[in-house]
């Protein structure tokens, strides 16, 4: 894990900040992280491609909420463990889902796509794996709880109602199905 590193919105200076124009006339040759990290207050680096931020889509819990991951292709991975709302997050920095990925390729042969589809795959099994490891890990918790006679707390009780549905979600990517 490296030091931590944080940063306050697109004014941000310094060497550990995007310095970014996000309406700068090249903007479909910045990295996708490059687009992302400067609309967003207090990021942390966590690791060399990982970070922690506020999230912007104003719910309670906004301190150090969003996770964000730039995949070894560029991609990037949001999650906000408190609204799981990547449409609204993205809409309120003024960016869609096709910004989160880096140019397309440009190889329309049928191999190509077909290669390509396959590798997208790949990437939701892998996520949808990782989803349900964690989520396990919670009603591996709540289980012990329960053994233990003690009674969940509604918030409790709402993350094993998450963890439920996510696992459901999970099931379906592996499944084919979404």
């Amino acid at each position: 894990m490296t030091a931590s590193r944080t940063r306050q919105g697109p004014a941000a200076t310094g060497p550990e900040s995007h310095n970014v124009n996000h309406h700068a006339a090249n903007h479909s040759a910045l990295r996708p992280i490059d687009r992302l990290l400067p609309l967003l207050r207090d990021v942390r680096a966590v690791s060399r491609d990982s970070w922690r931020a506020d999230c912007p889509n104003g719910h309670q819990r906004l301190k150090d909420s969003l996770a964000i991951t730039e995949a070894s292709d560029g991609r990037i991975l949001l999650h906000c463990f408190a609204c799981n709302d990547v449409r609204g997050i993205l809409a309120v920095v003024g960016l869609t889902s096709a910004d989160l990925f880096p140019g397309r390729i440009r190889d329309p042969s049928p191999e190509a796509r077909a290669s390509a589809r396959e590798a997208f795959k790949r990437s939701a099994w892998r996520a949808a794996l990782g989803v349900l490891a964690r989520e396990a890990t919670v009603i591996a918790c709540a289980a012990g709880m329960i053994r233990q006679g003690q009674v969940l707390s509604a918030d409790d009780d709402e993350r094993l109602a998450q963890a439920i549905e996510r696992i459901h979600t999970a099931r379906e990517v592996l499944s084919g199905r979404t």
